[in-house]
């Protein structure tokens, strides 16, 4: 039977994951306030989220939502596992999202490092399962020069 899911996340940087669901493609909607969701039937099942993307984008009829937490300060997932996991994979909200959200809050932290430790260049490695993101800092160095009396 098709019905809405609550999944309880660590997602808590909106800029970082409206970037990551970009960059898998899933075009979200974002609102100031949270709008409803259309389940498999058509009704929202009583289920809003500010952030939405569409059951269209997948080819799902039920939209996934990520609702702010304000209790938890983080976003829940509000998902049709029905509809979701066919198209997505059963481990997409534990991986593939979380992996490009990880990869867009790096870059955000390295940004605002930015300043303190100079340039910055990231590394992407993967081996196997495991991707490194390895950042490097160019530092600012001040050299002085005296000269003797």
């Amino acid at each position: 039977m098709s019905h809405f899911s609550t999944v309880k996340t660590k997602l808590a940087n909106r800029d970082c994951l409206v970037q990551a669901l970009q960059d898998l493609k899933l075009n979200p909607q974002v609102h100031e306030t949270a709008q409803s969701l259309k389940g498999y039937y058509g009704g929202s099942q009583g289920q809003s989220a500010e952030i939405i993307v569409s059951g269209r984008t997948i080819k799902a009829r039920a939209d996934i939502g990520f609702k702010w937490n304000q209790n938890n300060a983080v976003y829940d997932v509000i998902h049709d596992e029905y509809e979701t996991d066919p198209r997505l994979g059963q481990d997409f909200f534990s991986n593939k999202l979380m992996l490009a959200y990880g990869k867009r809050l790096v870059r955000a932290k390295a940004a605002e490092l930015q300043e303190q430790f100079g340039e910055c260049a990231i590394a992407e490695e993967t081996n196997g399962t495991v991707q490194t993101l390895r950042l490097t800092f160019s530092g600012h160095q001040e050299v002085k020069q005296y000269q003797r009396r």
